[in-house]
């Protein structure tokens, strides 16, 4: 028996897709510049598979781990390889002041607000249109390899009930090409609940 049937697979993929309007738009006004966002493929993914794909990747990450609380047990996990975190942090605080921009954390700072908005996209555009309220906490944003931080967040997965899903997301400015990686580990009785079954 399939964890989601093919039509709430559906509605979540456009959900999910709905989603990128509301990143770009916001990452724009806070940055006070034009950004593009994104995002390829979304697909369902095994986690074997996804932890062997994760493994090949030698750059190191900074992720950043959301958990929606209440009503819809979700992690939602933004992966940014370190060289494309620089980027976006130096296109984001370009217009911050110098005080602004020495800061010795900068980067996990911004990443952190980075994927705080593409977060924040992907959950209200849910919430919207199942009509509901979730909360997502700030995120913690850690750095390391990207096959030890998801098996750092897999202590929460559970195969029998969660569905993992993968999306990879491009950023661009005027002077930024970066990339992303967006993974989503979600209860799937809750989005059966939430999600139309036809």
């Amino acid at each position: 028996m399939e964890i989601l049937n093919i039509w709430q697979k559906e509605a979540l993929i456009r959900l999910l897709e709905g989603s990128v309007a509301r990143s770009s738009q916001l990452l724009a006004k806070l940055s006070h510049t034009p950004w593009g966002v994104m995002s390829s493929s979304i697909n369902e993914i095994p986690p074997v598979r996804l932890l062997s794909w994760f493994s090949r990747e030698s750059e190191p990450q900074l992720a950043s781990r959301f958990k929606a609380r209440p009503g819809i047990p979700l992690d939602l996990l933004v992966f940014f390889p370190v060289s494309s975190a620089q980027a976006v942090t130096e296109a984001f605080t370009r217009s911050c002041s110098e005080k602004v921009r020495q800061l010795p954390d900068l980067v996990p700072l911004t990443i952190a607000e980075v994927s705080n908005i593409l977060a924040q996209g992907a959950i209200a555009t849910l919430a919207d249109e199942v009509k509901k309220s979730f909360i997502l906490p700030a995120p913690e944003t850690r750095r390391g390899s990207k096959a030890q931080l998801l098996e750092s967040a897999f202590e929460d997965y559970d195969g029998r009930t969660d569905i993992l899903m993968l999306t990879h997301v491009d950023l661009y400015s005027e002077r930024l090409s970066a990339q992303c990686s967006m993974v989503i580990m979600a209860n799937a009785e809750a989005l059966r609940r939430l999600l139309p079954g036809k």
